[in-house]
C-alpha cells in the first residue's frame, strides 16, 4: 500500500528507534490525517501514547481500532492493559472478560485481570483469575508469584506458602520471592525459615530496609 512508501514514515520510524518519541508520534499522526482508517498507524500512535506515559490517548486510539476491527483480540488486550496502567481497573475487567467470552484467550489476560480485581480490594476474584492461568500452565512464574501474594492478603497464609516455595525452588534469585515467603513464615510461626529467607534477600539486596527490619527483628527474638 502507498502509505507505507513515504519517507516521512521512515522518518518517524527512525525517531522511534532514536526514542525521540513525541517526534514520531507528530508525524504519524499527521500520516492518520490523510489515511484515518489505517489501523496500522493507529496502532503505531497508540504504542507510542503507551510508551509516553498518555494512557488516556492510548485507549482513546486503541477504541479507534477496534472500530474498523472490532474481532481483534490483541487490540483489546493492549486497551486492557493501558486502562490498567491508567488505574481503570472496572473498565478493563470489562475487556479482559471480552477476550476471555471469545475463546481466544490469551495467557497473560489472567495476570492483568487478576491484578485490577486485586486493585479493588476483590482477592478472591483475583485467585480465580490466576488460578485459570495455572491450570492452563502450571509454572507460570508470575501467576505463582501473584496468586501467593494473593492468598497472603487473605490471610491466606497455608495456601500461599507452597507457591513461593515453589518460586525460590526454581530461581533462587527471585527476591521479591523471598521476601514474601519470609513473611508468610512468620504468619505461620516459622520464625527460623524466615529469618533464611531475610537473609537471602539482603543477600541479593543488601539495602532492602524491609527484609533488614524483619531480619532484625527476628534477631531480636521477637515475634507477630
Amino acid at each position: 500500500m502507498k502509505e507505507f512508501i513515504d519517507s516521512r514514515l521512515e522518518e518517524a520510524y527512525n525517531y522511534e528507534l532514536n526514542g525521540d518519541i513525541k517526534e514520531a508520534v507528530a508525524i504519524f499522526e499527521a500520516k492518520l490525517i490523510e489515511y484515518p482508517n489505517s489501523t496500522h498507524l493507529l496502532m503505531e500512535v497508540a504504542s507510542l501514547y503507551y510508551i509516553l506515559g498518555d494512557m488516556n490517548k492510548c485507549i482513546c486510539t486503541y477504541k479507534k481500532v477496534l472500530q474498523l476491527k472490532p474481532e481483534s483480540i490483541f487490540v483489546y488486550y493492549r486497551m486492557g492493559v493501558a486502562m490498567y496502567r491508567a488505574t481503570h481497573f472496572a473498565q478493563a475487567i470489562e475487556v479482559f472478560e471480552k477476550i476471555e467470552e471469545s475463546g481466544k484467550h490469551l495467557p497473560m489476560t489472567y495476570i492483568w485481570m487478576g491484578l485490577c480485581y486485586y486493585h479493588l480490594g476483590k482477592e478472591e476474584k483475583s485467585i480465580d483469575s490466576y488460578k485459570k492461568l495455572l491450570e492452563q500452565s502450571p509454572d507460570t512464574t508470575m501467576a505463582n508469584y501473584y496468586l501467593g501474594i494473593a492468598y497472603k492478603a487473605t490471610g491466606r497464609y497455608d495456601e500461599a506458602l507452597p507457591h513461593f516455595e515453589k518460586l525460590v525452588a526454581e530461581n533462587n534469585r527471585h527476591a521479591s520471592a523471598h521476601y514474601h515467603l519470609g513473611r508468610t513464615y512468620m504468619r505461620t510461626f516459622k520464625y527460623d525459615l524466615a529469618k533464611e529467607e531475610f537473609k537471602k534477600v539482603l543477600q541479593l539486596d543488601p539495602y532492602n530496609n524491609n527484609a533488614q527490619e524483619m531480619y532484625d527483628y527476628i534477631n531480636d527474638d521477637h515475634s507477630f
